[in-house]
């Protein structure tokens, strides 16, 4: 299948799949032996379906978009932001009911027109997302509190 097609794959496995959990056509989208690095490893549409709930249980409204796509053979690197409102349990943390944006990066292998490997090598700014919600303080904070720790 060619890069345009795949790139077709690509958006609706984050449009369908990811966003509105709609697992109706997953076929068309996973590949039989579909396998992602997420949480530690999912295998299958049945480890799709568990990290998707888990974003969803997170933010309720977590929704995923392609900011760009780079394609050569057999893989796509996208960058893209993951958006909602934090009002789940995420890292054992109850949510504040603010807005987050998680920035990140991943690669994803087709095979036979169909996702085939999802997050085989990923970037994720959880930092800015942790900072964001409150978890964390500002970069600001962290040098002025390591540089006053240095004294």
């Amino acid at each position: 299948m060619c890069i345009e097609e795949n790139k077709k794959v690509l958006q609706r496995y984050f449009n369908e799949l990811h966003n509105k959990q709609d697992f109706s056509k997953a076929d068309e989208i996973l590949h039989q032996d579909y396998s992602g690095a997420a949480g530690g490893g999912l295998k299958g549409l049945e480890g799709f379906k568990q990290y998707s709930k888990f974003m969803h249980s997170m933010a309720s409204d977590a929704h995923y978009e392609i900011l760009d796509m780079i394609a050569e053979g057999d893989r796509i690197a996208v960058f893209g932001e993951w958006r909602g409102t934090w009002d789940g349990v995420f890292f054992g943390v109850q949510g504040t009911g603010q807005q987050f944006v998680r920035s990140q990066a991943d690669v994803y292998e087709f095979k036979d027109g169909k996702v085939y490997r999802g997050l085989v090598r990923g970037v994720s700014d959880l930092l800015s997302a942790f900072q964001k919600v409150n978890i964390l303080p500002s970069t600001e904070e962290i040098i002025k509190a390591y540089n006053d720790s240095t004294k």
